[in-house]
């Protein structure tokens, strides 16, 4: 009996030392777990963090984020601005200030029809044309309206049918202190849509002629365009070169 007992009593201990090991077994892989769990919830380098969450302090936003706390930085100023308030100012650089000019007798100031026309005149039609022509002085802003070999050529682009005879031109001619740009085109003239103050599509006028001018300033260009019926602008040519010739800065 004794010696059951004894086996019984062994058999009963070896039994309770594994059912500890086997717990310490289940601790030790529980552990193991949890932080495996941990690090795989945890963002991956330059991955974005969950909403809320701050990236760790030795990482790096990812890119295109700012860093916690950073005040917003404004959008870039859009290229074409930018471009052009260059090349206004490169074309020429015209002194501080606004240009003034001289009307020519007989030509009558109207109110303008937009705020790009800083002045706008009626010119009496000449002999053999119904139709009025009309001078207007443009000026879109510091830093606006492009560069002067742009607005040559979109000038140029506006009339069609001219031969090489009569394609557009363009010189150059000093007024006081600084170089304008003299340009002048002939044919069909087809307005631009912005120019025509928000009406319906322009309409194609033929035998119209274009004379011009653009005036460096200090900030911007300055720009003088006078059309109308060909022969109304013949006529009015030397009154043109006169306007030009009497812009200038300063009083």
């Amino acid at each position: 009996m004794r010696s059951r007992s004894t086996s019984t009593t062994m058999i009963l201990a070896a039994l309770v030392g594994l059912g500890l090991v086997a717990c310490g077994g289940e601790s030790s892989n529980s552990g193991t777990s949890s932080t495996a769990s941990s690090v795989a919830q945890a963002p991956a380098m330059g991955q974005a963090p969950p909403a809320g969450q701050a990236p760790p302090a030795n990482e790096a936003p990812p890119a295109g984020q700012l860093p916690p706390g950073h005040p917003p930085i404004d959008a870039a100023a859009p290229i074409g601005t930018v471009a052009a308030h260059a090349s206004a100012i490169t074309a020429g650089g015209g002194p501080g200030g606004e240009p003034t000019w001289t009307v020519p007798a007989g030509w009558k100031e109207e109110t303008p029809t937009s705020q790009m026309r800083r002045a706008q005149y009626r010119v009496p039609a000449g002999a053999g044309d119904t139709d009025d022509g009309e001078c207007v002085i443009y000026y879109f802003g510091a830093g606006q309206g492009g560069d002067i070999r742009s607005n040559v050529d979109r000038w140029a682009s506006q009339f069609t049918g001219w031969t090489e005879q009569t394609k557009p031109q363009s010189t150059q001619v000093k007024v006081g202190a600084v170089t304008v740009t003299r340009v002048e085109a002939r044919g069909t003239y087809t307005p631009s849509p912005m120019m025509m103050g928000g009406g319906g599509a322009p309409r194609p006028k033929p035998g119209y002629m274009l004379l011009g001018a653009i005036v460096p300033g200090a900030d911007a260009n300055w720009f003088l365009k006078c059309t109308g019926p060909e022969k109304t602008m013949s006529a009015n040519r030397a009154a043109v070169n006169s306007m030009i010739g009497s812009i200038h800065y300063g009083k």
